[in-house]
């Protein structure tokens, strides 16, 4: 999709534009796209920048890393992206998943996806990382952000509560040696759409329509929208500085001439 977007801005040339996509763009493998793309922006008279930021770093209670890429129409100084204001050295912790979830009290039309145990469980440090259960869903810290919600979530690529506190003892038993387990987590409870689009900070009551899984797929492609104001937010004011700095000096009329000299 980033030749139609850059299509679009060359059409539209607004004063500026921001763009988000996966981090692994920046990779060896696609930085010369990266590249090539930003040099089609520059060409048609844009001045870009480009940020990996962390969602939850910016008060979303969610894990998120994405590629930003902004640009000023004209020979400018380049996008400043915001200051993080969340997590370690800012003025604010973590906002973490259980101030906009609840362990024992389901939100929206329940997902009746199980949680099956791994064969091979693939063991991490901390009981919420690693994959301890089949598929790309994983258990969700309630007292920390959320790992990243997925566009394929819905079946057992959907995060879930463990309602029940289970895991952490799982975990302490695979770690000592014990033996995988089998059968499905007793307490399990994967993510409604409605629970992944309050991790993602869309407005409370915010309606997504088509099937369960098209519903998912929107919630976990977007943008969460509270990082997009902020973001939005910084680059007005960029916008507005730039203004100024080149903005036209008016003559001074001849009445507030005379106005100045008699205040003086």
């Amino acid at each position: 999709m980033l030749p139609a977007f850059i299509r679009a801005v060359r059409e539209a040339m607004p004063k500026a534009f921001l763009m988000e996509n996966v981090p692994g763009l920046i990779s060896p493998s696609h930085r010369a796209y990266l590249d090539a793309t930003i040099a089609e922006f520059s060409d048609i008279g844009y001045t870009v920048e480009h940020a990996v930021l962390n969602a939850a770093t910016f008060g979303v209670p969610q894990k998120r890393r994405r590629l930003f890429i902004s640009g000023l129409r004209g020979d400018v100084a380049p996008v400043v992206f915001p200051t993080p204001t969340h997590g370690p050295g800012s003025r604010r912790p973590y906002v973490s998943t259980g101030s906009v979830l609840v362990r024992d009290g389901v939100i929206g039309e329940p997902n009746e996806s199980k949680v099956v145990y791994a064969k091979n469980p693939d063991l991490r440090p901390s009981p919420f990382d690693g994959h301890l259960f089949n598929g790309g869903g994983r258990p969700i810290d309630l007292s920390s952000p959320a790992h990243t919600i997925l566009a394929s979530a819905g079946g057992n690529k959907t995060h879930f509560i463990d309602v029940l506190g289970e895991v952490p003892e799982y975990h302490r038993s695979l770690m000592a040696g014990g033996s995988p387990r089998t059968g499905t987590l007793t307490g399990g409870r994967r993510l409604t759409v409605a629970e992944s689009a309050a991790i993602q900070t869309f407005p409370k009551g915010m309606q997504f329509h088509g099937s369960r899984s098209s519903q998912y797929t929107q919630v976990g492609n977007a943008v969460p929208p509270d990082l997009a104001k902020v973001l939005g937010k910084a680059l007005l004011k960029q916008i507005q500085r730039v203004k100024d700095v080149h903005a036209p000096v008016t003559s001074v009329s001849t009445s507030e001439r005379s106005e100045s000299v008699l205040t003086k």
